[in-house]
Parts: C-alpha cells; structure tokens; sequence
C-alpha cells in the first residue's frame, strides 16, 4: 500500500537555482513569436503576443527511512504519465527541470522529486517514488537524473517501458568516464527519447547516434540547435519557451511514440525572433 503524504501545498513555481552538471547560468526570457512548426512536428503555433504562463504545482512529501522526499505533480491529476528528477545540483527549482515539467504538464501529468547528489541514493528514491504513486511505466530525468532514470528501470523488477532521458551525460567525471553501458544494457521493450542540445560537452551528438544505433531499446531524439547541458542557447528570449516545448514534445511522444518520426529539431530563427520545431 501506497504511503500517506504528510503534507500538501499549492504554490507558483519558482527559478531560482542551476544544476551544478551545467556548463554555463540560464538565463530566462519570454517567447518572443511563439512557436512555428515545419514539416510534421507536433508543436503548435502560439499566438504571438500569449505569454507563457506557470503550471500549478502540488508539493508533496513521501516518508522515505528517517527523511521524507519532496514531490511536485503538476498537469492531470490521478496517476502520472512520467515520474521525473533533476540534476546533480539544482533541484526542482533549477529552470531546465522546471520548465521542462511545467511544458510536459501542458499535455499529461508529471510528478517530479528531489533528490540527493549521489546518483545510488537517487536510483533508492526514485524506487520509493515508483511504490508510492503505484507507477513505474515512464521514468525520466535530466543529466544524472537522466542516469538514475535508465538505471532504476532495470533494476528490482520494474515494468517500465519507456524512459525521458534530458541531457544524458555519456561522459563526465574527473577522466571523462564512458556511461553509455547503462543505455546498451536497456532491454529492446523499452522506448527511449533523448533529448539533447547540438553544443552539449557531456553528451557529442555524433556519439551518442553511434550508441543508439547500438541499443537493444529502440530510440527517439530531440536535438536542440545549439543548446548546450544547462538547455540555453545564444537567444535568451527563447530558453524558456524551448525548454517549455521539450516538455510538450515528451508528453506527446509518450503518448504516440511514432516509428516514423524518430528525431525532432528544435531551433531558433533570429530573423523572425521564433522557435521553429520540424520532425
């Protein structure tokens, strides 16, 4: 039986915090133009002049040994559709984590949690999570987040079949060890979307073709022009929407999974000052 929350609140989110795994601060803007969608994305046009706006979140504890672990749900309520943990530093306030559940919860719900920095301690959190919420289908995160997420779907008997792997570093470390066995070890009935900037230092793209052209799971991308770990990108005004639409893009592959759509392209046109998405 699932434990009791011991305590519930309803607050606006806030940025205040970056991973400790970014390679540079984010700096956050309003979407200027909206998004526009080449080809068969499934972004939708926004209008021009809509400002994005905050998700409601639901704060939440989960008793866990002698401590209990801080939950945000945002989206549908009831079950989730992703459960979800940040990076090595920020937490749940960092703006790559947050933008990215407030963007998935436009279109599913999402429950995300805190974690510790040691990723065997995040991996036991995420398995407290999953018994709690009675859910193990989707699991996700961002950075080592992204590495607690692969891990714990193979691991004690989990049904998960699908994995939200952002900014998955293939390499880190003080001698840039390899971490890509854990994605060849990910059996061939589970889905992954990476979702990935072009200028990422822990994660090469032409790398990380190369090892998902190697799994066993099958494999999906989004790849951000020109962002880098954190999820920024030269055009300030634009970070937020982009990590925003990263989110949307997740929910909606979580629900389609397209074979014949396997990578998206998130890019920013500085002549028309818009995100454009094409996949």
């Amino acid at each position: 039986m699932a434990a009791q929350r011991q305590t519930r609140s309803k607050k606006p989110q806030s940025n205040i915090a970056e991973d400790r795994e970014d390679t540079q601060h984010s700096v956050l803007g309003e979407l200027k133009g909206g998004y526009r969608v080449d080809g068969t994305g499934s972004a939708q046009l926004e209008d021009s002049s809509a400002t994005l706006t905050t998700s409601s979140v639901e704060q939440y504890n989960i008793p866990f040994n002698d401590k209990s672990i801080v939950c945000e749900r945002r989206g549908e309520a009831g079950r989730p559709a992703l459960i979800f943990t940040h990076g090595a530093g920020g937490g749940l306030a960092n703006p790559a984590t947050s933008e990215f559940a407030n963007g998935f919860a436009e279109k599913a719900g999402i429950v995300s949690f805190q974690g510790t920095m040691n990723l065997q301690s995040r991996i036991k959190t995420f398995h407290a999570v999953m018994l709690h919420e009675q859910f193990d289908s989707a699991l996700g995160g961002r950075s080592m987040g992204a590495r607690a997420a692969a891990t714990a779907a193979i691991e004690e008997n989990c049904q998960t079949k699908a994995l939200v792997l952002v900014s998955y570093p293939l390499v880190g470390g003080k001698n840039k060890e390899s971490r890509e066995q854990t994605l060849l070890d990910l059996p061939k009935d589970v889905d992954v979307l990476f979702v990935s900037g072009s200028r990422d230092a822990q994660c090469d793209l032409a790398d990380l073709n190369d090892i998902m052209s190697r799994m066993d799971a099958r494999s999906w991308l989004i790849c951000v022009e020109e962002a880098d770990h954190s999820m920024t990108w030269k055009a300030k005004s634009g970070v937020q929407g982009m990590r925003r639409l990263t989110g949307r893009l997740a929910a909606e592959w979580l629900r389609d999974r397209d074979v014949n759509t396997r990578r998206y392209n998130i890019s920013w046109n500085e002549e028309a000052a818009e995100i454009h998405c094409s996949g």
